[in-house]
């Protein structure tokens, strides 16, 4: 069985996807698997290669972009080649965190009500603050904004949306910050997220040391309950495959959606890795459930 995992991309993820993949590209090495690992440019050169390199599996390990949105995924099931993750449909969904929160809200699941917002016009009404405004389409904290007045609302949305063609904007939560990871539908132990100095950026995502992260979460067995059935009532509801994470804000014992992750980080420290490694699932052991997952429903 030849496996290539794909890595890279042009997104603004492109060197997390790169170490993701380095450490996924190592551990199936270690597990004596036939593995490549492809560091791709864009789309066009992506999809490109893998049709020539025909392998059995793609191990998709691209973060953010045409690898989570589901445009690698509908290329890979139109030529009828095995991958690790999510369908395209559920890719596209989860990478969009407005349709996200459609669904969430249909499922009576937490999550803050969010404007979406294309225009300076589209924003004219909020009176409320403050506010968190962050991309529609992106992931690991990037471009997370605060205002807490009108003419702060203003300037930053000016100045991201010259970035991002959709920006979402919800109250800003305040309270504790906690990961689910998932695989196979299974919940792993709940993990706290305390940085030490602002918010969860992608400064303090990934500087060493900015953040410390609390595996179990010092959270209540009752609302660590909640979460986990909320959990498992998203992987069905999403038709989620493989590995996720799930992130939420808790105030007031309400644990709160953020956003789902159908590709989340695999390096060494990554919050899925870590999470596995509490109940005695190593790296090795968690890179081969995602691999074979990818043979279940295909």
């Amino acid at each position: 069985m030849s496996i290539l995992v794909v890595c890279g991309g042009d997104s603004s993820e492109r060197e997390v996807s790169i170490r993701s993949g380095s450490a996924i590209h190592q551990a199936l090495l270690n597990l004596k698997y036939d593995a490549q690992k492809y560091i791709c440019e864009n789309k066009k050169d992506c999809i490109e290669t893998i049709l020539k390199k025909k392998p059995d599996v793609v191990f998709i390990a691209l973060h953010g972009g045409f690898g989570e949105d589901g445009t690698l995924q509908a290329a890979l099931e139109m030529h009828n080649i095995k991958y690790t993750g999510s369908n395209s449909l559920t890719s596209k969904v989860c990478m969009n965190k407005f349709f996200t929160k459609a669904i969430l809200k249909e499922y009576h699941i937490p999550t803050k009500p969010a404007l979406l917002a294309k225009d300076i016009k589209d924003i004219i009404n909020i009176n409320s603050f403050p506010v968190c405004i962050k991309p529609n389409n992106e992931g690991s904290s990037i471009g997370v904004e605060f205002a807490y007045d009108d003419i702060q609302l203003k300037a930053k949305f000016s100045e991201l949306i010259k970035q991002f063609k959709e920006l979402i904007i919800e109250e800003k939560i305040t309270g504790t910050e906690v990961t689910l990871s998932m695989i196979n539908s299974e919940c792993l132990p709940l993990i706290e997220i305390a940085p030490k100095k602002g918010f969860y950026d992608y400064q303090n995502k990934y500087t060493s040391g900015a953040t410390e992260y609390i595996i179990p979460a010092r959270i209540n067995q009752s609302t660590i309950d909640e979460i986990n059935r909320i959990g498992k009532t998203i992987y069905k509801a999403f038709y989620c495959k493989g590995a996720i994470r799930i992130d939420m804000m808790i105030e007031k014992n309400i644990p709160y959606v953020l956003e789902i992750n159908t590709i989340p980080g695999m390096t060494q420290t990554s919050l899925l890795p870590s999470a596995a490694k509490s109940v005695n699932i190593n790296f090795e052991m968690l890179v081969e459930k995602i691999l074979k997952s990818a043979y279940e429903g295909f």
